[in-house]
């Protein structure tokens, strides 16, 4: 059965990752609800301020300056341009078809960037094929055959990109219980393209694991994603022991159930490009 996954709305398969705008590079632009652009110094002071808000909040300093640099960067969602056909993943593993499986996961990346792929090709095609599930057109068999294969193109993809070794390190996983990992892979991919040492630890990671590699390893940062409600609950006791252990380390969350941690974890939306983007400018900037 095909529940909700990482950065994704239901079944395993979903249409968007993270409901960000690209990064608008030029830091006189006007923010959303400002009438005129603003200057360096009242840009600067409006950082302080909010900043200052979060942390009479009780966010750390790490956590209030990733939260600004995130949300300054967010403007007006733009939904990704759809790419090729939507259903392909589906036709071909209703018959165990691994010739036109491979064929579609070939033509599909080969339809932009990474990012463009991702957002406009791969994602709504795993919801076409969680639709086919719900429609009874294929099984739990034909599901996880074809995540199977995309989880396998994924790796790929992730052994291929450079690692940023000199670059802030970030970890990326889901937390115990939580086993839909395409999504989570993705965007460690996009991080990693984007100057990021995204260090991926996979599916189903024990607390105690998550504690030992936040406080041993000093990471920039930590992204989780929550898929489904069944995921809360873990979600909930992964970022309350790292707030305990590491309470200096921003934690920030996808996944269709994102809002349902505490303020201090920074929800990243629903689209993987400008998510990347984002966390990758924040994690490498200083306020």
């Amino acid at each position: 059965m095909l529940e909700p996954w990482v950065w994704l709305t239901p079944y395993e398969g979903a249409t968007s990752m993270m409901d960000l705008a690209p990064t608008d590079p030029d830091p006189t632009s006007s923010r959303p609800g400002r009438e005129s652009p603003e200057s360096e110094t009242e840009g600067a002071e409006r950082r302080l301020s909010e900043i200052s808000s979060l942390l009479h909040q009780g966010l750390s300093a790490d956590e209030a300056a990733l939260r600004v640099r995130i949300e300054e960067s967010a403007e007006a969602p733009v939904a990704p341009r759809r790419l090729g056909d939507p259903d392909a993943l589906w036709r071909a593993a209703s018959d165990f078809d691994v010739e036109a499986l491979g064929r579609a996961l070939d033509e599909g990346f080969g339809l932009g960037t990474f990012e463009e792929v991702v957002d406009g090709w791969l994602l709504p095609l795993l919801h076409e094929l969680g639709l086919a599930w719900a429609r009874g057109e294929i099984g739990v068999a034909e599901e996880h055959f074809a995540s199977a294969s995309v989880h396998r193109r994924l790796a790929t993809v992730f052994d291929q990109t450079p690692r940023q070794v000199h670059a802030p390190r970030v970890l990326v996983g889901l937390a115990t219980g939580s086993r839909h990992e395409l999504g989570v892979l993705a965007f460690a991919i996009a991080l990693r393209r984007q100057g990021v040492d995204a260090v991926y630890l996979g599916g189903d990671v024990p607390v105690e694991a998550w504690v030992s590699s936040v406080t041993t390893k000093s990471p920039a940062g930590v992204v989780i994603a929550v898929p489904s409600a069944e995921d809360v609950p873990a979600s909930l006791a992964l970022v309350s022991a790292l707030a305990a252990a590491a309470p200096g380390v921003p934690v920030v969350a996808g996944g269709s159930h994102q809002d349902a941690l505490p303020p201090h974890v920074t929800p990243l939306g629903h689209h993987i490009m400008p998510a990347a983007t984002h966390l990758a400018a924040a994690v490498k900037a200083k306020v």
